[in-house]
């Protein structure tokens, strides 16, 4: 997409939606946001990439413990990790949103597609190649009975017994 996008997260952005929110070019979090992965505890590999992202926007260690853990983190630990730009009062999340965003498309379109591609080049480099191995893995656990065994754990409300299989 040649323009950019803005996410803004309130409560809870967990799994998908954290990794959805981690696609956006800009992120603004209201002071009660939520941040996890939580796929590991489900048997489940993250599957979009998200803990790519994480890796690229926080470092591989950060990345790492949020993946395997599925920790979940407060809006200001995910903006001191660089994974939000911006923390602002629940309150005024839209209108903080809405203005970034006029502020964006005030600029030269060409010039601000431009920058965007250049970044994206820069930054994402190497996600084509990682993400196909994130695909992979997707699919062998999404299949698998620990896959099973998790979703049906957290339907019953109990701990998981995950086998490796």
């Amino acid at each position: 997409m040649p323009q950019p996008v803005v996410a803004a997260v309130q409560g809870y952005c967990l799994g998908f939606g954290f990794e959805l929110a981690l696609m956006a070019d800009v992120r603004i979090a209201a002071d009660d946001a939520v941040f996890a992965l939580p796929e590991a505890g489900l048997g489940v590999a993250v599957d979009a990439g998200g803990d790519l992202r994480i890796a690229r926007e926080a470092g591989a260690g950060w990345a790492k413990l949020l993946a395997l853990t599925g920790r979940r983190i407060d809006a200001a630990t995910a903006e001191r990790l660089g994974l939000v730009q911006l923390v602002v009062p629940g309150a005024g999340l839209d209108a903080e949103a809405r203005a970034l965003t006029a502020e964006m498309a005030a600029n030269a379109p060409l010039a601000v597609q431009g920058i965007k591609r250049s970044i994206d080049a820069y930054a994402d480099a190497a996600l084509p190649a990682a993400l196909d191995r994130v695909a992979m893995t997707a699919a062998l656990t999404l299949t698998s009975e620990d896959a099973a065994e998790g979703y049906g754990a957290k339907a019953a409300r109990r701990p998981p017994h995950f086998r490796g299989a």
